[in-house]
């Protein structure tokens, strides 16, 4: 059985390989070197999922855009990397309150009460649960940042709004997850011998692919303002196609 478009995706074209290596290599070199290759590295993501989004559904996944641009690419990655923060940031922050709040209560292992007990399922829970919430309108939110390029583009609530009521959305964005976790549950176990850096960004990049096809479906006014020169502003962080 042929696989879905975009687990081929990233590997098509003559630029496939290659830039699976660079990105893979980039992940491996953040080893070393903290931050600033995964910056480049969610730049170039965000490259692939403006201009995959805006193709027509023939094109969508016919070739990844090149990988040029660098200080444009790692413009890209500042800003989204802003907005990931943003939008991961409250169920962080649930969850580290909730931990805190229990280091600070001496606890028996033999005599956990009631409300302990309560006190940290529903902290992990409301954790677990902003986490998804904000994983799933993440890609309406990076569109949009992209297509404004501003940050506070991406708290537009009524393109959220729009996104999280459209069925196709729902759709690619959720097996796109899932398609990324398997995929890097693959990575994290071989790790070890390199090839899961390699791995690891293939997975981003599927996950790029199912996303890019979401928010064209249900936001394509949001899609087609992502011109070449839509996200050259000095408001942190635009990226050309050329990136």
């Amino acid at each position: 059985m042929m696989l879905p478009a975009p687990f081929r995706y990233p590997l098509r074209g003559e630029r496939g390989v290659d830039t699976v290596l660079i990105g893979g290599g980039l992940h491996l070199l953040a080893v070393y070197v903290p931050v600033l290759p995964l910056i480049v590295v969610l730049g170039y993501l965000l490259v692939v999922f403006r201009e995959t989004s805006r193709r027509a559904d023939r094109q969508r996944y016919d070739a990844l855009p090149p990988f040029r641009d660098v200080l444009a690419t790692t413009r890209a990655g500042v800003g989204g990397a802003v907005v990931v923060v943003a939008y991961l940031l409250p169920a962080a922050v649930t969850l580290l309150v909730t931990v805190a709040g229990l280091s600070q209560t001496s606890i028996d292992p033999q005599n956990i009460s009631v409300g302990t007990s309560v006190g940290f399922v529903a902290g992990s829970t409301a954790s677990l649960l902003l986490a998804v919430v904000f994983l799933y309108l993440l890609p309406a939110a990076l569109a949009n940042y992209l297509a404004r390029g501003r940050i506070r583009g991406a708290f537009d609530h009524e393109v959220l709004l729009r996104a999280a009521s459209d069925g196709a959305y729902f759709y690619d964005v959720l097996v796109g997850l899932v398609a990324g976790g398997l995929l890097l549950v693959v990575a994290r176990a071989t790790t070890a011998y390199a090839i899961g850096f390699f791995v690891a960004f293939y997975a981003e990049l599927v996950v790029v692919g199912f996303w890019s096809r979401a928010v064209s479906r249900a936001l394509p006014s949001v899609t087609a303002a992502n011109t070449d020169d839509a996200t050259d502003t000095n408001d942190t962080d635009g990226a050309d196609d050329g990136a």
